[in-house]
């Protein structure tokens, strides 16, 4: 019997936590299979290795991992497959498939722009787009983030400046610091995260202590959230798991 896992990223915010909760059985209703299970990398419970056992308990002979992740950092390419790992040697028999997680797709474009207009009708001419995302070491998470700015600043036609909350450069203070020199430049924050946590509370309080002549330029969107958009991209990566070969651990 097929089974789905969800792997989301966990949080100490229980809201953010909830949140993903609620995430994931939205998508769920999308995706016509019995078993699907969520579980969480780090920070909360339940962990990788109970959720593939709850899978298991439930029948499951062939689970279909999908990381709830917006870009293929470390945790996609070595925590989740060093768990899967750990499990497989307890219970060899169970075929297992790690998917990717969404990165670049032009959905998460569509849906960046939903977040922009519902708080600002009309762009203006002469906004700047600040596009935060947590961070990563990982260069190819670097640039997929990059890509996914490029492709936002194409079809906005607007500059939209690419950020980081930790470990990338540019860090979203530099980003800060340059962008309070601009006059009279409405500036749009867009947090490139699904949930809202620490990091979302941290750029929302950065925001509320502008003076408020200043802050009446600053926008702040929306985490991205659930949204159907989103839903079809794990469609889609759900498709492309199942015809690939099972996990194997190197």
């Amino acid at each position: 019997m097929d089974a789905i896992l969800y792997i989301c990223h966990g949080s100490r915010v229980q809201s953010a936590v909830h949140s993903a909760i609620n995430f994931v059985k939205k998508v769920q209703k999308q995706i016509n299979c019995k078993i699907q299970e969520i579980s969480f990398i780090e920070l909360a419970e339940p962990s990788i290795y109970e959720g593939l056992h709850n899978c298991i308990q439930q029948g499951a002979t062939s689970i279909t991992v999908l990381p709830v992740l917006l870009l293929s950092a470390n945790h996609a390419k070595i925590d989740i497959p060093k768990e899967i790992a750990a499990f497989q040697k307890s219970f060899p028999k169970v075929t297992i498939t790690l998917g990717n997680p969404i990165g670049v797709h032009q959905n998460m474009i569509e849906l960046v722009k939903k977040r922009i207009y519902e708080k600002t009708i009309k762009v203006h001419p002469h906004s700047k787009i600040l596009l935060v995302g947590r961070g990563s070491s990982d260069p190819l998470t670097q640039n997929d983030f990059l890509s996914i700015a490029t492709l936002l600043e194409t079809k906005l036609n607007r500059t939209v400046i690419p950020a980081y909350m930790a470990v990338s450069k540019p860090s979203f203070d530099d980003a800060w610091k340059l962008l309070l020199t601009e006059k009279n430049c409405p500036i749009i924050v867009v947090p490139y995260l699904f949930f809202s946590g620490t990091l979302m509370k941290e750029i929302a309080e950065k925001i509320n202590s502008l003076p408020a002549s200043i802050q009446q330029n600053w926008i702040l969107c929306e985490t991205l959230g659930y949204d159907h958009l989103i839903a079809s991209i794990f469609e889609e990566r759900l498709i492309e798991t199942k015809l690939n070969h099972p996990f194997i651990h190197v």
